[in-house]
């Protein structure tokens, strides 16, 4: 059996739903998207992380021969169902702080591969969807996500993971194309809430609800916090409403237990109310990518679903955070809200709140007690 035959074979042993492999030339058609709408994407250019130096394989690793790109399956069982609307799928299953069964299935692999007298890299920085795309496991959905070939009924609902070999190896025929339906009316882009996908294949991230949960700096935009609903972290619904994604999402799936017991660890008060401490063990561990010295920015996203959820139950909460946040954002988001709950026990709380502050956060509570009296 050849190399590339028995490493395919051992990532399906483990339960990977798919290999494939590709060259290492550049990834020229993702660089190319990528410099048509620069100011959409500075934000991925840094010193720290730069997707367009992942695209450019060899420039890192002159050792590179080939890239095998696995893909994972996140959604193998239910999720919460108080989850689903606040937290994306694929974050409540990220194993990579708290190393559990899919980062020890990863950690076989690598010992595999390393067996095999390979030498390998796992890089962040390498765009995985093409990468994917370019080894021929998946196909580009219109909402920019990608979609398993022969597997997972075709879902999205799942991890691409790139990684760089230094044996050469004979590439899969590349599958970089649209693979939804003819008949599909753009359900995705007319789905989407803050207008992030503007056309098939069309992002502005800035705009995405994900970016703006957990990336964004600052106070959310006021244009964005109503459609961004209950979302605190991440989004799925051009996921949710794509076709090419019911035949997973209507089936029966097992539970998950594990994350069944800490779902209520995530419960809205909850978040708002949360000090470090409470950060660090129960949120950071699983949802990473704020960082431990920013719970204000769980607090402020926390603050805006309440808001949207419209259960006026929450208004004395908000009016606490209001009252006791040392940070603004929190304070003007928890005015947002009280603003968008409206009724007259959050116009008092408003009102008691306006002589204490002053710029941002002042003209919030204005705002939201001209909603409020509305």
């Amino acid at each position: 059996m050849g190399l590339k035959q028995l490493i395919r074979e051992k990532a399906l042993e483990l339960g990977f739903e798919g290999i494939g492999f590709t060259g290492v030339e550049p990834l020229d058609l993702y660089i190319k998207e990528f410099r048509s709408r620069p100011e959409m994407y500075q934000w991925v250019t840094t010193p720290q992380f730069d997707l367009l130096r992942g695209a450019e394989v060899t420039q890192r690793y002159p050792w590179a021969r080939s890239l095998l790109v696995l893909i994972r399956n996140y959604h193998r069982r239910r999720f919460p169902r108080q989850l689903i609307g606040v937290i994306g799928r694929c974050y409540q299953v990220d194993e990579r702080k708290e190393k559990g069964s899919e980062h020890q299935r990863l950690m076989d692999f690598f010992a595999f591969l390393k067996d095999q007298g390979l030498k390998f890299r796992w890089d962040g920085e390498i765009p995985a969807r093409m990468a994917a795309a370019r080894a021929g496991v998946v196909t580009y959905g219109k909402n920019c996500f990608v979609y398993a070939r022969g597997a997972m009924r075709g879902a999205s609902w799942l991890e691409s993971i790139p990684l760089v070999l230094d044996a050469e190896l004979a590439p899969d025929e590349p599958s970089i194309e649209l693979g939804c339906p003819d008949w599909c009316k753009n359900a995705c882009v007319a789905a989407c809430p803050t207008g992030a996908l503007y056309a098939p294949k069309k992002m502005r991230p800035q705009r995405c609800i994900a970016y703006n949960t957990y990336f964004a700096p600052g106070l959310t935009p006021a244009e964005l916090r109503e459609p961004m609903g209950t979302w605190v972290y991440g989004c799925d619904r051009c996921q949710e409403v794509c076709p090419r994604n019911q035949p997973w999402l209507n089936q029966p799936l097992p539970d998950n237990p594990p994350l069944m017991a800490r779902a209520e660890d995530f419960a809205l008060e909850r978040l708002l109310a949360m000090d470090t401490e409470y950060y660090l063990a129960n949120i950071w561990p699983l949802c990473f990518y704020i960082s431990r010295r920013q719970v204000a920015q769980w607090q402020m996203n926390a603050a805006r679903a309440l808001g949207n959820r419209g259960d006026r139950e929450a208004a004395p909460l908000l009016a606490r955070a209001l009252a006791d946040s040392p940070d603004y954002t929190v304070r003007a988001m928890a005015a947002w809200a009280l603003g968008r709950l409206g009724g007259e026990r959050a116009g008092k709380f408003l009102e008691a709140a306006r002589p204490r502050e002053d710029g941002m956060v002042r003209q919030e509570i204005e705002d939201a007690l001209a909603r409020a009296r509305a």
